[in-house]
């Protein structure tokens, strides 16, 4: 249940970054009321794109292009919730824990989407039509599976879950999850689908026209289904990105749906082979403007303070649960340098080291050490000259050091020119400081 903390004790639960918060919550914060448009934000993009008018396309596939933990998912849906009187409807789709990691496919994703759409039917209690539910069975037990396969799978799968969505819905569960482990019948799945890609895509497209038409009668009217794609920004090997969804824009774009793919910063300025907007209509998520790209690194705008007041305060009594509240504020969004999970992240635990007592800004700057000295076991010794340089000139570029610096969220990226800076956190760590001092040519007396 989604309370407001009046103590540290529990403040440390209220602030986990990785609750799940949806618009309409206790603890959804409007944050992006805050700033410019032109500076930071993302829904009222996604708004822009998939509300439907006279001279836009029937379907639109965005690209997302931001760091894991900025907030990414709560605005997509939240625009989507906004789009509910153009009937929209959303329908979830978890890359992180829905494909292997290390080994997925063009073919596995597309199968995922599909298990997804179904899903969402069977959740919502929509069923299909008899007919279109035996050509999605037979796609899925005849097509896709060997008789031995589809004989140790599936088994009298029929006679426990009936018929219908709730058969559909068990039988692609069953066959996408062994798309996650590497075994025969995986190898197996993605040569049958992937024989011809052209026919995959119209399987799926069979199934979403299906979804679709289904969803129109529970809706007085056309629906449009919005497949969002979530976690894929956070996937380590950005090659099998590359290789399964970037390389594979062209049949993505032909799926009879809104697609809403998240890709990491990786993917757009320091690309393996395909950049991302090259891919598809890419928005940038930057992280909070904490100031311009002039102003002194230890500065944070007014607009940035409210906006970290307002999300904190969704979660807990500000004045209870610190000592000193504005100087702990003021340290915490400075230190997170605009990434929310750290925004959030900073101040549990620092909840957590001063429990029962409230939190003074010495916790803070205590715990934001600790933190600091997680972070930066990602950068590589030879990563510190060019950390400095960033520092220095806020530009990245495409090449092998920047893209891992992206990937981990060692350099954020800020407004929408875009321009770039080391994370606070790294900079607390004694060989930047050297690596700055190198650069600026101080010498150490």
């Amino acid at each position: 249940m989604q309370q407001r903390a009046t103590t540290a004790g529990d403040a440390f639960w209220t602030l986990d970054p990785f609750a799940l918060v949806r618009p309409g919550d206790p603890w959804y914060a409007e944050i992006e009321a805050c700033f410019p448009r032109a500076r930071y934000g993302l829904r009222s993009a996604v708004i822009r794109r998939l509300t439907p008018t006279p001279t836009s396309p029937e379907f639109v596939h965005i690209g997302v292009v931001g760091h894991g933990g900025t907030g990414k998912t709560t605005q997509v849906w939240r625009a989507i919730a906004e789009l509910a009187p153009h009937r929209i409807v959303g329908v979830p789709v978890d890359a992180q824990a829905s494909l292997d990691q290390g080994n997925f496919s063009f073919s596995d994703v597309m199968l995922v989407i599909a298990r997804s759409v179904i899903a969402a039917l069977e959740s919502n209690g929509i069923d299909l039509p008899h007919r279109e539910v035996e050509l999605l069975r037979l796609w899925f037990a005849e097509e896709l599976l060997t008789e031995t396969h589809r004989r140790e799978l599936v088994g009298s799968l029929q006679t426990e879950a009936g018929l219908g969505v709730r058969l559909l819905a068990t039988l692609s569960a069953k066959v996408t999850a062994v798309l996650r482990s590497d075994n025969e019948y995986r190898h197996e799945i993605r040569r049958r689908a992937e024989r011809d890609p052209a026919e995959l895509v119209r399987r799926t497209n069979q199934l979403l026209d299906g979804a679709a038409a289904a969803w129109s009668h529970t809706r007085n009217g056309p629906v449009r289904l919005a497949i969002i794609v979530d976690n894929l920004e956070k996937l380590a090997d950005r090659r099998q990105v590359d290789t399964a969804v970037l390389r594979r824009a062209d049949e993505f774009r032909q799926l009879r749906c809104h697609l809403v793919l998240f890709f990491n910063p990786h993917d757009q300025y320091a690309p393996v082979t395909v950049q991302a907007g090259q891919a598809f209509d890419v928005v940038t998520m930057p992280v909070l403007p904490l100031r311009r790209r002039t102003e002194s690194p230890d500065h944070v705008d007014e607009a940035a303070l409210t906006a970290a007041r307002t999300l904190l305060d969704k979660r807990v009594d500000l004045g209870h649960v610190f000592v000193d509240s504005e100087r702990c504020l003021q340290s915490i969004t400075k230190l997170s340098g605009g990434r929310l999970r750290d925004l959030l992240q900073l101040p549990r635990m620092a909840c957590e080291l001063a429990d029962p007592d409230r939190v003074t800004p010495e916790h803070v700057e205590s715990v934001a050490k600790r933190l600091a000295g997680e972070r930066v076991t990602l950068a590589k010794p030879e990563h510190w000259p060019r950390l400095a340089e960033i520092h220095r000139d806020k530009h990245v570029a495409n090449r092998e050091d920047d893209a891992h610096l992206l990937l981990h969220s060692l350099v954020l990226n800020y407004d929408g020119e875009p321009w770039w800076d080391v994370h606070p956190l790294v900079r607390l760590d004694e060989r930047f400081d050297a690596a700055w001092r190198n650069l600026s040519g101080i010498v150490t007396p």
